[in-house]
């Protein structure tokens, strides 16, 4: 008899303390089902769930079919079936003229998936969902014993990952939700330079928060209601990003994105913005960021 542990994610700075990503249940369940395949390393299940927890889901379907998934553009697809790759289970389908999509629906691979992912999600809602996910796959699956820890369990709070520098959630995040950005103003020397992240729903505010205390960013509502959004603005401000991605890269194409930012950044840094020639090919690579 198997027993899946559901740790509930708490919202205040002391409860995630001191807290890490543990794969062990899901890398020796993986073993077990796939002696022949090489286990995936921590630092692409970092990336994997950071990435899930902003184009991931876990679906319930109207006829209680369980689909786990992650949904991309088209043009994109590399990532999915990289995705697929690594993981050595799963399809990659189309969806539409513009939508792929990396689904996992057999009981076995689903059971990876809930290891994966139990005790290691950081935003509360995608928590939430996967509440859901995991109590009817529970129901409905041979594996049918779970144990959700409540939110206190001898007085003391349950914990979730924390936010961290130090590993590659954080990259997974911005590959699927991150915005790297720079306008050059008018005929002047003004600039904008940011980088931004954004999330809908109130309870995950604190994890914005967590995430801006590290990179030095701000926080606030977005002019859509419910969406909240992590700025952080400025030449003199961008540092600890830079440093980041320095270390831990990005792996969709938001990855040329990031190039050519860091690229302006260079440029304004050592002052080609404030010449009206050198800035209108500033201006140029601004433009480019994002495409």
């Amino acid at each position: 008899m198997t027993i899946i542990s559901l740790i509930t994610p708490k919202q205040t700075a002391s409860s995630i303390k001191d807290s890490s990503f543990n794969f062990y249940n899901f890398q020796s369940t993986f073993s077990q089902f796939y002696p022949q395949n090489n286990i995936p390393e921590d630092s692409f299940l970092e990336w994997l769930i950071g990435f899930t927890e902003g184009d991931g889901s876990f679906v319930i379907s109207s006829r209680g079919n369980l689909i786990f998934v992650i949904t991309q553009s088209t043009k994109d697809v590399e990532i999915l079936e990289y995705i697929q790759q690594v993981l050595g289970f799963g399809r990659v389908i189309k969806q539409g003229k513009n939508t792929s999509r990396f689904i996992v629906q057999d009981y076995n691979n689903l059971y990876l998936i809930i290891h994966l992912f139990n005790g290691n999600i950081i935003f509360p809602s995608k928590y939430d969902s996967f509440e859901l996910f995991l109590t009817k796959f529970n129901e409905s699956s041979k594996f049918t014993t779970v144990n959700i820890i409540p939110s206190f369990v001898n007085s003391r709070p349950s914990v979730r990952p924390s936010v961290s520098l130090d590993n590659n959630w954080l990259c997974g995040f911005t590959d699927a939700e991150g915005c790297f950005t720079c306008s050059l103003l008018g005929n002047s020397t003004a600039y904008r330079f940011r980088f931004m992240l954004a999330q809908q729903h109130l309870k995950n505010k604190v994890v914005l928060e967590e995430i801006a205390m590290l990179l030095k960013g701000n926080v606030r509502e977005h002019s859509v209601k419910g969406v909240y959004e992590l700025t952080v603005n400025g030449i003199r401000n961008i540092n600890a990003v830079i440093a980041y991605f320095n270390n831990y890269q990005l792996w969709t194409k938001k990855e040329k994105s990031y190039s050519m930012w860091k690229e302006v950044y260079t440029d304004i840094k050592e002052g080609k913005h404030l010449s009206s020639n050198s800035r209108i090919l500033v201006k140029e690579k601004a433009a480019l960021i994002n495409k």
